[in-house]
């Protein structure tokens, strides 16, 4: 058999790969082993979906291809071999077994599905647009404290970034602590909120990307905390017997600078079956927090690589399960 037949697998697994990548649809560049999909929640709005397909990346059909190219140049050579030195039975074995390994990631794909159903891969944008801008109206019945932010799964920052002509996300969903102090029935009494995440956690989907996002972007050896801060509301909204929309003002410390921001989103406390779906306490007083804001990379200490960014615009959600402490 002529040395060139070993291509086949390789060439099979190149058209594989690049069918794949297409029906995606997401253009992606860069492969993920584990593609994060947000699917609706009924309490949290959104929420990743567990697990996650293997998505092809155009690199990874890069790659594919330059295997074709190169087990076709070695088969030339092999068949040379044969012609001046007889059978090079192993040389051609080698072929096959290199060629074959490219199945692999195509058949990996395909296998894991294309995502859940009703599934996005970007976060949805918040209430932003529906936040009211006067006064301070409407309450939540629950009692006066310190709430604080709990371990869960619908506690993380994400931050939306566009940069090396892909769109993906900066997400912290680890390392998060934080409170909220207030009088949630009586909203116009001074509150304070606070959060802090670890910038070691973040995580962009691409393991070289995260690497590079938290130690050359965002300095996490210098800077190892991320904090926003909420003063006083300005102005708030009954949305619903149990929600309140909100505006406010804030600061985010990142980097060494703080930054002035405007937050806006809702607040939500929770009922019984809320409680037992997330898998809280039964008897606990919870408030369900989304938030958005928006900074620039021109107005950060991120300005400084300001020319690997596509867009100087970075929409930042905050989703947050809070707990009033006993304490």
């Amino acid at each position: 058999m002529h040395p060139l037949w070993a291509t086949a697998p390789a060439a099979v697994a190149l058209l594989a790969a690049a069918t794949r990548w297409l029906i995606q649809g997401s253009g992606n560049v860069y492969t993920a082993t584990t593609k994060r999909f947000y699917v609706p929640d009924p309490d949290l709005g959104w929420r990743v979906s567990p697990g996650g397909p293997f998505w092809i990346g155009l690199e990874l059909v890069a790659i594919i291809g330059a295997v074709v190219v190169g087990v076709a140049v070695a088969a030339l050579i092999v068949r040379r071999w044969e012609r001046n030195r007889g059978p090079v039975t192993w040389a051609k074995a080698g072929l096959w077994v290199v060629a074959a390994v490219t199945l692999a990631a195509p058949a990996w794909a395909f296998a894991s599905g294309l995502g859940p159903s009703r599934g996005r891969e970007v976060l949805p944008e918040g209430a932003s647009a529906a936040a009211p801008t006067t006064g301070l109206e409407g309450s939540l019945d629950l009692p006066a404290g310190r709430y604080e932010v709990v371990a869960h799964a619908g506690s993380a920052i994400t931050a939306r970034v566009e940069a090396g002509e892909e769109r993906f996300e900066a997400r912290f969903a680890r390392g998060i602590t934080g409170a909220w102090t207030a009088d949630p029935r009586d909203l116009t009494r001074p509150g304070t909120a606070e959060v802090s995440v670890d910038v070691a956690t973040v995580d962009t989907g691409i393991a070289l990307r995260t690497e590079h996002a938290r130690d050359e972007y965002l300095h996490a050896g210098r800077f190892p905390r991320i904090t926003l801060t909420l003063g006083p509301l300005v102005a708030t909204r009954q949305d619903g017997p149990r929600q309140v929309a909100f505006r406010g003002a804030g600061t985010l410390a990142l980097m060494g600078e703080t930054l002035a921001v405007e937050l806006t989103g809702n607040l939500r406390a929770t009922d019984e079956a809320a409680r037992a779906r997330l898998g809280l306490p039964a008897d606990a007083a919870a408030v369900l927090v989304d938030a958005d804001l928006v900074i620039t990379v021109s107005g950060t200490p991120l300005r400084a690589d300001r020319d690997s960014f596509d867009s100087d615009r970075i929409p930042i959600h905050v989703s947050l399960v809070l707990v009033r402490s006993n304490a």
